[in-house]
């Protein structure tokens, strides 16, 4: 049976006809014992077919991870008002100054990995990832010094001083389990680098049901409170990354052809890694910091107003882990294509990813939309916070679709490694232009309360998709490729 590369060589020979490309493979695949099982050219559907296979259990992981935080706040919600309080504020002081700088780093892996699966040199797949292992470990420690004197630091910017001493002490405990947190998401990419998604999956069905036993047990059982909940939370993140390695020792062993062995190397060459890690932490905090600048603007309205964008926002945030979850696979998809050296597949490739984001973007929209009447009394009792997120569900819908679209950009952009474009382009519109247009169709003299504000973030995410787009048509890929062969020969 014929190998990729002959296939490849016998193509070139041939005359051009009617269904030619008008211009062929600027580079052929770097690794071509790999091209069978990675770059086999099914046409697009087959690609399509490809994406949501990988996307599927990459939507359920991160669903299940979310499901950590819900955990928490309803077993915070069957405790005291306090109690859900210092819940609230401890959550999202971990999300910002935490999840998203480890989250953020971990996106380089995505663009690093899979570039260097496809150009064959698979052991810098494992080089890459202890690399991170060590970036990982110096940046928690910042992050957990925070954690450690918070109980100090919040009272200082939050006035009910008994609610933020609550919230550092769920941060003290919390700290236990930040390490597992991080190396779990290193350790996921050096999975899903060689097409392998289910992993983090198989993890998290074990570890979800995990945390919610004990959650149970210590706040009700032991009687442990909010501690309880955040000892239960760290415990489960521990053992993610352990049970991540059984399932590789056991079940992927076929994997460790990527794992060189632990490397002096890991030690240096961290500059391309740190700079995607810092470009990858400014995406997300600008994404996640407008968000809660815009949740603090909506209490200069009223108390029924903050509660119901809590609302919307808790359906927005479950919404974009489908997008999102995809753009994840489309990093490793084009990462792989651009590593094999393979610009015209990697392009159709995006044009067609463009096509399944606005599907998804849709989608969302019109569930949450024709679905508005059951999904917002899930989350409340009150009659009157109930009419305000569903009077508001029209401009979550629309924000869906170039929510979608948005994070399909940032993906084909952390497959390309352009993360630092995409932290720039989100930084300057989110803060320049989206939040305070929301702020102002909020708030301002439009009057239009929560449905400005979500007309004006998405009106911030159109132009965020456009100038992408127009970058990612402007850029010459070839470039790119180049960057890549040029680095893993460094290596």
């Amino acid at each position: 049976m014929r190998s990729a590369a002959e296939r490849h060589s016998e193509e070139a020979l041939l005359p051009p006809n009617e269904s030619s490309p008008l211009l062929g493979e600027a580079q052929p695949p770097f690794n071509d014992e790999l091209a069978p099982e990675l770059l086999a050219d099914g046409g697009l559907f087959s690609e399509c077919v490809l994406i949501c296979q990988q996307s599927f259990p990459l939507i359920i992981t991160y669903l299940l991870q979310y499901s950590a935080t819900l955990i928490t706040t309803i077993a915070a919600g069957h405790l005291t008002s306090n109690d859900l309080g210092a819940a609230s504020i401890g959550l999202t002081t971990m999300n910002i100054i935490g999840y998203a700088l480890v989250e953020g780093m971990a996106t380089a892996l995505d663009t690093v990995c899979a570039q260097a699966y496809g150009s064959g040199q698979v052991t810098h797949v494992g080089l890459h990832v202890q690399r991170m292992l060590a970036l990982m470990t110096l940046a928690i420690i910042p992050i957990g010094v925070f954690w450690m004197f918070s109980p100090w630091i919040l009272p200082l910017v939050i006035k009910q001083h008994e609610i933020a001493v609550q919230a550092g002490i769920f941060l003290q405990v919390s700290l236990i389990g930040l390490p597992g947190y991080a190396f779990f998401e290193a350790g996921k990419r050096f999975m899903q680098a060689q097409g392998e998604f289910k992993s983090g999956t198989a993890v998290l069905i074990i570890t979800t049901p995990i945390n919610a036993l004990l959650t149970w047990y210590f706040t009700m059982v032991l009687d442990l409170g909010l501690p309880g909940a955040a000892l239960a939370q760290a415990i489960a993140n521990n053992l993610r990354p352990l049970l991540l390695l059984g399932y590789i020792v056991f079940f992927a062993p076929w994997s460790l052809k990527c794992w060189g062995g632990w490397s002096r190397d890991a030690l240096n060459g961290w500059g391309h890694l740190l700079s995607l890690s810092i470009a990858g932490t400014a995406v997300n905090l600008a994404e996640w910091g407008a968000f809660e600048i815009l949740m603090v603007s909506t209490t200069y309205i009223d108390t029924n107003h903050l509660a119901a964008q809590t609302i919307l926002s808790t359906i927005s945030v479950i919404t974009w882990h489908i997008p999102f979850s995809i753009s994840v696979a489309v990093s490793t998809r084009i990462g792989v294509f651009l590593g094999a050296g393979f610009v015209l597949r990697a392009q159709r490739a995006a044009a067609m990813y463009s096509l399944i984001f606005l599907v998804v973007g849709v989608a969302d929209g019109l569930a949450i939309y024709f679905l508005r009447d059951y999904l917002t009394p899930i989350f409340s009792n009150d009659e009157e916070v109930v009419r305000i997120a569903i009077n508001s569900t029209l401009g979550l819908a629309l924000f869906q679709i170039v929510d979608s679209l948005s994070s399909g950009c940032n993906g084909v952009l952390r497959g390309l490694g352009c993360q630092s474009v995409a932290a720039w382009i989100v930084l300057c519109i989110n803060y320049l232009g989206a939040v305070p247009l929301a702020i102002w169709l909020e708030i301002g003299s439009p009057d239009l309360k929560l449905g400005g504000l979500w007309y004006g973030l998405g009106s911030g995410m159109v132009f965020i998709v456009l100038i992408e787009s127009i970058y990612m048509r402007w850029i010459n890929w070839q470039d790119r490729i180049d960057d890549i062969r040029e680095r893993e020969e460094a290596d």
